[in-house]
């Protein structure tokens, strides 16, 4: 998997706040180390992109890791065989709540 992280992706990744300020700081310190989180996480499924959204993104990928609270790490695979890209770090309760269909093992 080819993961491609620009400062930009983590200005995305921090500026999605939730209403948890501890969850936030996690979040904020777990987008320092992207890579090691997808080591120790487990990968969950993919969901198609919103029609009208992320048009430059192929589809997302979901990553699962406990760290003492559930935390869901969404990884967007860009079109034209580009690279995954960091989009947001999200707690379980969230994630579960809005991911609607997800879809398990190998992406399209």
């Amino acid at each position: 998997m080819r993961v491609e992280i620009t400062k930009s992706d983590l200005k995305t990744i921090v500026s999605k706040a939730s209403r948890d300020n501890k969850f936030n700081a996690i979040k904020n310190a777990l987008a320092k180390d992207i890579p090691g989180f997808l080591k120790k996480s487990e990968y969950i499924g993919w969901r198609t992109v919103k029609e009208g959204k992320h048009e430059e993104s192929a589809y997302f990928a979901y990553f699962d890791r406990d760290l003492g609270v559930q935390t869901v790490l969404a990884m967007r695979k860009m079109k034209n065989h580009g690279p995954y890209k960091p989009y947001a770090i999200i707690d379980k309760f969230s994630f579960e709540a809005t991911i609607g269909e997800l879809k398990k093992g190998t992406p399209l």
